[in-house]
C-alpha cells in the first residue's frame, strides 16, 4: 500500500468522524431509534422461532404434533428470504439445545421430549446354552463301508465240564450262536437361507452351520440312549439293556446304582459308566447325614461325578428317576458317514430365488454285543400306598 492509498483511507475514516461531530443531537436520536426498531423486529422473529422449535402453541402449550427438520426449514424466514431474493445464495437454520428436542426425526413421529438415538448393533451372535455331555463319548467307535453290521452273538451255552470215570464218556458241552444285524441309519435335517445374507455376513453362516450340527448331535445322542430300534431307527442302549427292578424301598439312588452294577457283574461283565438325569444327580449331591453334613463332598469342595468308581454322565436325555449302568466295551458306534455340512443352490428353485439349502447329515449304527452288559431301571422302588393290596396278597386271601 503506497502513501496515496494510506491518505485516502485516513480521509474516509476521519471524514466520517467529522460528519458525526457535525450532526445534531436530534439526528443522532433519530438514527438510534431506527436501529432500535429494527432490532425489536428481529427479536420478535427470534421469539417466534424459539416457540416453533420448542413446539409451543400461541397459548404457551406444547403442541402434540411436531415438525420434522425438513418441514421446519421450509417454513423458516431464512428459506422464504431465499425464495424471494435472487441475491441470497443460501438459507441456514441452526437448532440447538431444547430446540432440537422439539423437532421430530425425519423418518417417523416420536415423543418430542426424546432425542432420536440410533441403536448400537453388536456383530457377535450369542447362542443359547448347549449340552456338553454326550452318550457317544462313553462308547467306543469304529468305521464301516457297509450299510449293515452283522456279528455273531452267543445264544445258548451249556458248559457241562465234569469228572470222568475210567471207561465212561466225557461230559459234553454245547454252544449255539445267532447272527445279529444292526442297520446303518441316516440322521439329517436342513434349512433354507438367503444367499445374499450369507454372502454379506459370513459369520452368520458359520453360526448356522454350528447350530445345525449341534441339533444333529442332540438327536443322535437321544437315539443312542433311547432309540426304539424300529425300521430305520437305532436300537438304543436303554432298549437293548436288561431291565432292572429295585425291590428294597429303603434303598436310595446310590444304593440302586450299586445294585445295577451287581446285576451286570452277575453276568461277568464289568460296568464302566452310569447315566443319570442331572436332577437325580443333584438330589444325590444334596444327601446329608443325621448331623446335616453332606455325604457327597460339600458346596465348597464338590466331588467329581463318580459313584462306586464309575464315571457318572448326567444328561437330560435320561428320563427323570431312571438310570443306566453298562460295560461300554460290549458296544460300538459305527460311522458310515461322519457329520457333514453341505450348502447347495441347486435344490428346487433356489437358483432363481437366490436361496441356498444348508443340509447336515450323518450315517451311523450302534451295536450292542451283549444285552446283560447293560442294566436299566428305576432309581427307587415304587412306594405302595398304605391299605393297597398287591396282586399276590389278594390271591392268597382268596
Amino acid at each position: 500500500m503506497d502513501m496515496t492509498e494510506i491518505k485516502r483511507a485516513l480521509d474516509e475514516t476521519f471524514g466520517a468522524i467529522k460528519d458525526s461531530q457535525n450532526k445534531t443531537a436530534e439526528e443522532i436520536r433519530a438514527e438510534l431509534k431506527a436501529l432500535a426498531d429494527k432490532v425489536a423486529g428481529q427479536d420478535v422473529n427470534l421469539i417466534d422461532l424459539g416457540q416453533k422449535l420448542a413446539g409451543l402453541s400461541e397459548n404457551g402449550r406444547r403442541a402434540t404434533k411436531t415438525d420434522t427438520i425438513g418441514e421446519y426449514f421450509v417454513k423458516s424466514d431464512q428459506f422464504k428470504a431465499l425464495q424471494g431474493s435472487g441475491s441470497a445464495g443460501r438459507a441456514r437454520v441452526t437448532l440447538e439445545g431444547e430446540q432440537l428436542k422439539a423437532v421430530a426425526p425425519i423418518y417417523e413421529s416420536i415423543d418430542p421430549n426424546k432425542y432420536p438415538v440410533y441403536s448400537q448393533r453388536l456383530q457377535e451372535i450369542r447362542g443359547p446354552g448347549q449340552n456338553t455331555v454326550w452318550i457317544r463319548d462313553l462308547l467306543p467307535g469304529g468305521t464301516t463301508s457297509s450299510n449293515l453290521i452283522e456279528y455273531p452273538q452267543e445264544k445258548v451255552a451249556q458248559l457241562n465240564a465234569d469228572y470222568q470215570t475210567e471207561g465212561a464218556l466225557k461230559a459234553q458241552s454245547d454252544l449255539s450262536f445267532e447272527m445279529k444285524q444292526t442297520p446303518v441309519v441316516t440322521i439329517a435335517h436342513w434349512l433354507l437361507a438367503s444367499r445374499q445374507v450369507l454372502d454379506d455376513a459370513p459369520m452368520l453362516q458359520s453360526y448356522i452351520n454350528s447350530r445345525m450340527v449341534y441339533g444333529l448331535r442332540m438327536k443322535e445322542d437321544k437315539e443312542l440312549l433311547a432309540g426304539d430300534g424300529a425300521a430305520g431307527h437305532i436300537g438304543g442302549l436303554i432298549t437293548e439293556a436288561m431291565p432292572f427292578a429295585p425291590t428294597d424301598p429303603l434303598y436310595n439312588a446310590a444304593d440302586n446304582i450299586r445294585m445295577m452294577m451287581a446285576q451286570v457283574q452277575s453276568y461277568f461283565y464289568q460296568p464302566t459308566f452310569a447315566v443319570m438325569n442331572p436332577m437325580d444327580w443333584a438330589t444325590l449331591q444334596l444327601s446329608k447325614d443325621a448331623n446335616g453334613e453332606y455325604l457327597f463332598g460339600s458346596p465348597l469342595a464338590p466331588i467329581t461325578q463318580r459313584l462306586w468308581n464309575l464315571d457318572v454322565a448326567a444328561t437330560y436325555a435320561m428320563p427323570l428317576g431312571n438310570a443306566l449302568v453298562g460295560d461300554a466295551r460290549q458296544s460300538m458306534v459305527w460311522d458310515r458317514q461322519s457329520v457333514t455340512v453341505e450348502v447347495s443352490r441347486e435344490d428346487r428353485d433356489n437358483f432363481v430365488k437366490n436361496m441356498v439349502t444348508i443340509l447336515v447329515e450323518e450315517r451311523l449304527a450302534l451295536s450292542v454285543f451283549a444285552q446283560p452288559a447293560f442294566a436299566y431301571g428305576l432309581l427307587a422302588a415304587p412306594v405302595i400306598p398304605l391299605g393297597t393290596s398287591t396282586g399276590k396278597s389278594s390271591k392268597s386271601a382268596a
